[in-house]
């Protein structure tokens, strides 16, 4: 494992594959890579969806079934990937799922892909950052 996706980046791959430039899309598209996917990810889309700011095509136990393949593994929220949040250094968002998810990429060693401008700088994790293709 190599890569840990943010949660918009796994939204995306699922619902807008071809707003991802190729580059990154080569990467997700890999049969033979495993990429990590922090559990506080689950709780973003459930809560979008609750709030009705994301439509799933299935109910969400089934969505999750679904787009959690056989090529990401769920990390969960360890006493060290919380610990490791509280002290990211210059952390550049307020937001806590941020901080996790990048605390779950570090602690794992993993490059994060994300969409998010406000990470795209951070230096003090692994990060892979693209700007999406407008939707066709």
């Amino acid at each position: 494992m190599r890569y840990l996706l943010d949660t918009s980046v796994w939204v995306r791959g699922y619902f807008e594959p071809d707003t991802i430039p190729e580059q990154s899309r080569r990467i997700l598209a890999s049969t033979t890579e495993t990429f990590g996917l922090s559990a506080i990810s689950l709780w973003e889309v459930g809560k979008k969806h609750q709030l009705g700011k994301l439509a799933l095509d299935r109910s969400l136990e089934e969505w999750f079934r679904h787009a959690i393949g056989g090529n990401v593994d769920v990390l969960m929220l360890t006493p060290e990937v919380v610990a490791t949040a509280m002290r990211l250094p210059d952390f550049p968002t307020r937001d806590p799922a941020d901080a996790l998810i990048v605390a779950t990429a570090r602690v794992h060693r993993l490059t994060l892909l994300t969409t998010d401008t406000r990470l795209r700088r951070y230096r003090h994790a692994k990060i892979s950052y693209f700007r999406p293709l407008a939707a066709s």
